[in-house]
């Protein structure tokens, strides 16, 4: 979900009575962050600067690699918070606790979720036994968000309970919200759909009844990922609509977001007239205040509405509108998506030509992001890298700050010796000889062990480097592994089409052990693929319903000579509830999978057929057959069975051997 980002920014800064005390300045930094004003920073950075307040220079650091930070520019915020940590003294844990928890978040950022953990427990070992609850507090929920992002979601509940207790104690609205924010994620994460909807609803109202409007904003956009997940639009609605009352005329920026996402759930719902209607207020907010992405994303959620109500050619320049703004904003991903409605939209106007030329810039644009998320990772790792080089120097010149110091210390002793020796008797002399030897023999080898030690360090440090480099060259190949699957699979559903169609050539191979083992092999391969490749069908449902997506099924699988694949469908055009529309798709994926793995058919024929009130699925083949009475259920018929039951529908199977196979599935359907 994309509330991890911001929630973490979200977290960095409360509202500190106690660090005013320590910092005049401290409230105008805050207040400068929260408003994502980076400019800012750096005047404020200037003006004290100016001050030369020598108490204050760590304190200016902070400012500039907050700026930096606020930025997205990562790298040399990273580099100036290592710094102001390496320098910062326990006894100034105020200044320690917020460099910590801000090299959290920025590692976060940057994908190194473990290192951010560490970096969070630093600062609460900083924090713990001082006044700043509320600090500690938010170093607490720092945590947590790194470890669900890990997937640790146990050990970032136990985080989540502390920073209740302090959140309990210091009685900080601010901080509840942001607790309630991330046990939503946790329960996101588990499917537990529901549950993350309350504790995304309570977070936003506390949020904005407190005037803390970032927060409120990620809970809205958490909201709307729920609601499409559940299909509960309706009840999102009134929240949103609850929302824009609480507000009044207050906050722009959120109303603005509020109107956006009821355009959405009016877009989703079919209400397309209501959806205009939304989309234009939200275009309108956000263009007051300069939130051009909001007011682009809500353009195009517009022109898809007049596309529904009034047609392609009353759509045309919104839509036109729409890429325009994605454009200029560099948005690429959204650029796309208005490449291909425009592909799909003149299309539908006749004009081929000027169709085919968005449908090229959106291969294009396909093209550049992945390259761009290519070199993206390429930039992450190595600023990862550099940033353990420079942690590896410091070490170093630690390392040679303390051997100059012991030299120092030896050089003095045997200095004094020398001056002993020379005062002595004969006797002491000798004497003080033999325990100059023995002492330059000690030195020679805790010299030896120093060494040795300083040795392993830099061993340590080397080997550290190196499992960051192999660590990412190992997710670049699981990204060239996915890309292999996604390209392969249409080509491996060919190679598997024709070797069946050769079956009856190679009759005398069958038998052969190897023949069998690479066609089962190809099999296994197969499968895997269409696994993958079916997962992509929520896509097309999401945008243009069932029977668009059962075409493309029927396109997929259609062998012509091998398997003529006969589709009907009535009374489909208009859209089934969202979760309905799924759950009949992958029955029909369902079915037909077991044609193909069992029928041996050369006939397929799929009808799903809308009347008032009911809904029927019927999947018939020529195949082989089977005995219903006879046949265990296997996992094929036992999930089409409990995805029926989610229906309330029934499922009736209808076979014999060498009769063929009927399924046929009846359901209710709510008007």
């Amino acid at each position: 979900m994309g509330c991890c980002r911001n929630l973490l920014i979200l977290l960095l800064f409360f509202h500190l009575h106690a660090a005013a005390q320590h910092w005049p300045a401290y409230g105008d930094y805050k207040r400068h962050f929260d408003r994502n004003e980076p400019d800012s920073l750096d005047a404020l950075a200037r003006r004290l600067a100016a001050d030369s307040d020598p108490a204050d220079q760590d304190f200016i650091e902070l400012i500039r690699a907050t700026a930096a930070f606020r930025r997205d520019d990562l790298e040399n915020a990273l580099f100036m918070l290592t710094d102001l940590e390496a320098r910062a003294d326990r006894t100034a844990p105020l200044l320690k606790g917020i460099v910590l928890r801000l090299l959290s978040v920025t590692y976060s950022n940057l994908g190194a979720h473990d290192r951010a953990v560490t970096d969070a427990a630093a600062g609460i070992a900083v924090l713990q036994d001082t006044p700043y609850k509320e600090e500690l507090m938010a170093s607490w929920v720092v945590k947590a968000e790194a470890l669900i992002a890990l997937n640790k979601l146990e050990q970032a509940m136990h985080a989540l309970e502390t920073a209740q207790s302090l959140a309990d104690t210091t009685r900080s609205d601010r901080g509840a919200s942001m607790i309630r924010l991330a046990m939503g994620s946790i329960r996101y994460k588990q499917g537990r759909y529901e549950e993350a909807r309350a504790d995304f609803t309570e977070a936003s109202r506390i949020a904005v009844e407190g005037g803390h409007y970032r927060i409120a904003q990620a809970a809205i956009g958490n909201l709307g990922g729920v609601a499409t997940m559940l299909g509960s639009f309706a009840e999102a609605e009134a929240i949103y609509q609850n929302l824009l009352r609480i507000l009044g005329r207050k906050s722009p920026e959120i109303r603005a977001r509020l109107h956006g996402q009821l355009g959405y759930i009016r877009l989703e719902q079919g209400r397309y007239d209501e959806a205009i209607v939304s989309c234009r207020r939200a275009i309108a907010l956000a263009d007051s205040i300069g939130d051009h992405r909001n007011a682009a994303d809500a353009q195009h959620d517009l022109a898809y509405a007049i596309w529904s109500l009034h047609g392609a050619a009353m759509a045309e320049g919104q839509m036109r509108a729409a890429l325009l703004a994605f454009d200029s904003l560099n948005w690429l991903e959204r650029a796309q998506a208005a490449h291909y409605d425009l592909y799909e939209l003149l299309k539908e106007l006749g004009r081929h030509e000027e169709s085919a030329e968005h449908l090229a810039q959106y291969a294009q644009i396909s093209d550049s992001l992945g390259r761009s998320k290519h070199s993206t990772e390429m930039a992450r790792l190595e600023m990862l890298f550099e940033t353990e080089r420079k942690e590896h120097r410091i070490a170093e010149q630690q390392q040679a700050l303390a051997l100059s110091t012991a030299e120092s210390r030896r050089r003095t002793l045997q200095r004094n010796a020398l001056i002993g020796a020379t005062i002595a008797l004969g006797l002491v002399a000798l004497l003080l000889y033999r325990v100059l030897r023995h002492r330059q023999r000690m030195a020679r080898q805790q010299k030896a062990l120093h060494d040795q030690q300083v040795d392993q360090l830099l061993s340590q440090q080397e080997i550290k480097s190196i499992n960051a480099m192999l660590e990412g060259q190992e997710k670049e190949r699981d990204r060239m592994a996915k890309d292999l699957h996604d390209r392969l699979g249409s080509m491996l559903g060919g190679i598997k089409a024709n070797m069946s169609a050769l079956e009856d050539r190679v009759e005398a191979m069958r038998q052969d052990q190897q023949y069998q083992k690479v066609t089962r092999l190809l099999d296994q391969t197969v499968s895997e693929l269409r696994h993958i490749s079916h997962d992509m069908a929520a896509a097309t449902l999401s945008r243009f319903g069932l029977e668009k997506a059962l075409n493309d099924l029927r396109d997929t699988i259609h062998i012509s000579g091998r398997l003529q694949v006969e589709l009907n469908t009535f009374g489909l055009d208009q859209r089934l509830e969202r979760g309905v529309e799924i759950t009949v798709y992958r029955i029909v994926q369902e079915l037909v999978s077991n044609v193909l793995k069992h029928a041996k058919a050369d006939q397929l024929t799929i009808g799903v057929t809308r009347a008032p009130g009911r809904l029927s699925v019927v999947v018939s083949d020529n195949g082989v057959g089977f005995d219903p009475s006879t046949a265990s259920n296997g996992m094929g018929l036992s999930n089409v069975r409990s995805r029926a039951a989610s229906l309330g529908a029934t499922v009736q199977v209808d076979s014999a051997p060498s009769k063929g196979t009927t399924v046929s599935v009846e359901s209710p359907v709510l008007e």
